[in-house]
């Protein structure tokens, strides 16, 4: 997934997507912190599209060229990376929702939400929302979907996948306009945001990447549209793949494309913040609002930092002391 997923080439690792992972994460964090604190950053939100990009992306690179991947080993795989510490954090929500409930008055743990917040199935949870138990969790649901299109697209040979994944994931897309109900049980134009990454690493694969001075321009104007969007209050709603997802794109393509031509740098510690990424992105929530709760949140300059600063320092401890060592043992268990 987006957070989650491993970013190789038979080049060695593309930089750039490890620290773009980072840094989506981070905005998503800083997007809750600002919530808690009740100042806008909504553009902070759109670090999702840029996972959704990056997701479509790691899919092809690391399956394509010659790979034997078959749809069950690509599950497989795909499985043991995104679920164990997924799982792992919905549960501590449930147990701590039944333990001391007034402290997690948001959650409600009937049994049906809990099996399909667990099953990654979309659904409305006891409010009537469409969030699972641990509520960015939502976004797996969409990876999840991709995912098994993404399988499917396995039996197919290299040449003619391409064009398979792009219908089916413009079916997906489209399909809420033609039966609305469905629109916000997944079936919306946030896959186009996947299929995207999808053509972009295609683009990366047959070396048709501009020079990285095109790639600087399409990430600083990809920065710069986020910049406006978020300065201009538009409210994506329905439209968001376009109005945050272009933008995304572009940040995404501009950063691969310095990078294949030997521009990308990055700063120090970004990569170490991309590897513990998706540890950051689940555990987030917990961290920043169990600060709300005990600290207030009445100070906003103080809090936001302090938020931020909680929120990765506890996405680094659940890496380096439970997602890391539970994803080695479970690949030297299943191997």
């Amino acid at each position: 997934m987006g957070p989650a997923a491993e970013v190789t080439t038979t080049g060695g690792t593309w930089t750039s997507i490890q620290h773009l992972r980072g840094l989506a994460a981070l905005s998503v964090a800083l997007f809750h912190a600002c919530q808690w604190a009740r100042l806008p950053f909504s553009i902070g939100a759109a670090g999702v599209d840029v996972f959704f990009v990056i997701s479509g992306f790691v899919m092809w690179t690391v399956t394509a060229g010659g790979s034997e991947t078959t749809p069950a080993a690509f599950v497989k795989r795909r499985l043991i990376r995104v679920a164990p510490l997924y799982w792992l954090v919905t549960l501590v929500l449930v147990a701590g929702a039944l333990i001391t409930p007034q402290r997690f008055p948001d959650i409600e743990p009937t049994a049906d939400h809990v099996l399909l917040s667990l099953a990654f199935v979309q659904h409305y949870n006891p409010a009537g929302l469409p969030f699972p138990i641990l509520p960015p969790g939502w976004t797996l649901n969409y990876e999840a979907v991709f995912y098994l299109v993404f399988a499917a697209g396995l039996l197919l040979p290299e040449r003619r996948r391409l064009g398979a994944l792009t219908v089916a994931l413009a079916a997906l897309a489209l399909a809420g306009f033609a039966w609305p109900p469905a629109y916000v049980m997944l079936l919306n134009p946030m896959f186009l945001e996947f299929l995207a990454g999808v053509w972009l690493a295609r683009l990366a694969q047959e070396g048709m990447l501009p020079d990285r001075t095109i790639g600087w321009l399409m990430f600083g104007l990809g920065l710069a549209l986020f910049v406006g969007i978020e300065l201009s209050h538009i409210d994506p709603d329905l439209w968001r793949p376009m109005v945050w997802g272009l933008p995304a794109v572009l940040v995404v393509a501009g950063a691969v494309t310095v990078e294949a031509d030997g521009g990308w740098k990055g700063l120090p510690g970004l990569k170490t913040l991309g590897d513990a990424s998706y540890s950051l992105y689940l555990t987030h929530t917990l961290s920043i609002g169990a600060l709300a709760v005990t600290f207030g949140t009445w100070n906003a300059p103080l809090f936001i930092p302090l938020a931020l600063a909680i929120a990765v320092l506890a996405g680094l401890a659940t890496y380096f002391g439970v997602e890391k060592p539970m994803l080695e043992a479970l690949r030297r268990r299943l191997a």
